[in-house]
């Protein structure tokens, strides 16, 4: 009985270049206390890590598609300028008679009570901040796994705590989901 082979679709991809710069840039963030003493210093070299990092990253597939969607969209806001066509110009600049037919017209504008913008507002609020405390606390346990490290003797420890994170961070920020097959 013959076995049929069928295709494996691959779920995600690795982009090499944007792991190496998680990875690099997680490292040398975690590492800084290493190097320098005082937290001025160290705040500066850290933002030094991020805005070099943010400058590779940018050089990656998915920082060229970002590029590339910015440029698109700027080039529709600017293609819209100084048109009199209905429908071409900018949105804030439109009148309802200037709008194109909905292509979704049977669908009724959904109103939100006062109540309503209020719970959404403070649900934004609340995310928010457990998402800047989870930061913090996170940023703070690696700082005192480093320091625990350092009182039991070992060389480098932030060094050591930034290895362990920025394999990690190469690991998760180079992959990325497949490309879809169109």
């Amino acid at each position: 009985m013959p076995v049929q082979q069928t295709e494996t679709t691959r779920p995600w991809t690795f982009d090499t270049r944007a792991g190496a710069a998680y990875g690099l840039m997680t490292a040398a963030w975690y590492t800084v206390p290493d190097l320098v003493e005082r937290r001025g210093t160290r705040a500066l070299l850290k933002t030094a890590c991020g805005v070099v990092g943010a400058a590779v990253l940018l050089q990656t597939s998915e920082g060229r598609q970002a590029i590339d969607g910015v440029r698109k969209v700027r080039g529709a806001l600017r293609g819209t300028e100084g048109t009199d066509l209905p429908g071409t110009s900018a949105p804030w600049e439109q009148t309802p008679d200037d709008v194109p037919d909905n292509t979704l017209h049977d669908l009724t504008p959904v109103e939100i009570a006062p109540g309503g913008k209020v719970a959404i507002a403070v649900g934004a609020a609340v995310l928010l901040g457990a998402t800047t405390a989870f930061a913090v606390v996170g940023e703070k346990g690696a700082y005192r796994w480093g320091e625990r490290m350092r009182a039991r003797g070992v060389r480098a420890p932030h060094l050591r705590v930034g290895l362990v994170l920025g394999a990690a961070a190469a690991a998760l920020g180079g992959l990325l989901p497949a490309p879809e097959d169109d």
